[in-house]
């Protein structure tokens, strides 16, 4: 059976690709060379709809962005679809259901009126403990006479397994954000997770403050993942920086007093969810009722906050009530 798409992995996936330095070193780091060259990533945007239909969002989970291609005069666009497999399995005939969406992605884009199709490219990312060997769609068909293969579907898909990458490999990922991310991603063991953490945290404990809500994604992924007491959370972070480890407890300790306790024990999201969002809206308005006594225009503080326009209006009207 396949998961919900709303499970924690597809979440901080989705949040991770929504930061846009994170989402470019990502393709940078990830698709064949061949691709990233004529990539102008200046030119990228989300492309927030997607293109998953009802039944493959029981499959994939899918980040996808628009570009501009540098090897054209005319600089001609393309999408890369980024998408994520979140059965607890392997998937034999991941192929076929990419097939479906590539389709779906064609399709879409004749209905919203395009004269010309843009092409899609696919990146498939695997961070499953079981391993699996991506096979196309002409790899799953046996025995077939060779003059019969040029009718079948063929597409190249950028497949990425991440828990079959070296440490090697992976620390040489420059963003720390996403080094962190993939590692948190990566790592199923708890002892092995903390011990990778404990070596790269210096690099992101000076970071956290530049990325803010970002880091308490972060961190209530990892609460949500590692599903511990208390007691043994203060084991398993006791060799982490000083900054890195209060983070963690207060961001533990916010959603214990919003009486979730519970959840977090469970590993379950909602409720600690609940608890990080109160806390990160708060500040988020600490921030645009000083800025705004300060200064700072209304644009500017939506978009150091992520807030709507309208939102940071109605926060300010509230507070000269």
């Amino acid at each position: 059976m396949s998961k919900s798409i709303n499970n924690p992995h597809d979440k901080f996936f989705k949040a991770m690709m929504a930061e846009k330095d994170i989402a470019i070193e990502f393709m940078k780091e990830f698709l064949p060379v061949e691709v990233s060259s004529i990539i102008d990533f200046n030119s990228m945007e989300a492309y927030k709809d997607g293109f998953l239909n009802e039944e493959l969002k029981e499959i994939f989970a899918d980040s996808v962005f628009r570009f501009n291609r540098k090897d054209d005069e005319d600089q001609k666009e393309m999408y890369i679809s980024i998408l994520v497999e979140h059965k607890s399995y392997p998937d034999k005939f991941a192929a076929v259901q990419i097939l479906s969406y590539l389709s779906n992605a064609y399709l879409e884009q004749i209905k919203a009126g395009n004269k010309e199709l843009i092409p899609v490219i696919p990146m498939l990312f695997y961070h499953g403990k079981k391993e699996w060997k991506y096979r196309s769609v002409i790899e799953l068909i046996d025995e077939l006479p060779d003059e019969l293969y040029k009718y079948i579907p063929d597409f190249k898909t950028v497949y990425i397994d991440l828990f079959r990458k070296s440490d090697k490999e992976l620390d040489n990922i420059k963003n720390v954000f996403l080094l962190t991310a993939v590692y948190l991603q990566k790592y199923h063991s708890l002892d092995e997770l903390f011990k990778q953490l404990e070596r790269i945290s210096s690099r992101f404990d000076s970071m956290m403050k530049v990325k803010r809500n970002f880091s308490y994604t972060m961190i209530v992924y990892l609460l949500e993942v590692i599903n511990v007491s208390k007691e043994k959370l203060l084991i398993l972070i006791e060799k982490l920086p000083v900054n890195f480890k209060n983070d963690i407890m207060s961001t533990y300790e916010m959603a214990i007093n919003e009486g979730i306790e519970k959840g977090i024990e469970k590993g379950r999201i909602e409720g600690i969810e609940k608890g990080i969002e109160k806390g990160i809206e708060k500040e988020k308005m600490e921030v645009i009722l000083k800025g705004y006594k300060k200064g700072i225009s209304i644009n500017d503080l939506s978009d150091i906050t992520g807030l709507s326009i309208s939102k940071v209006k109605e926060i300010i009207e509230k507070d000269l009530k």
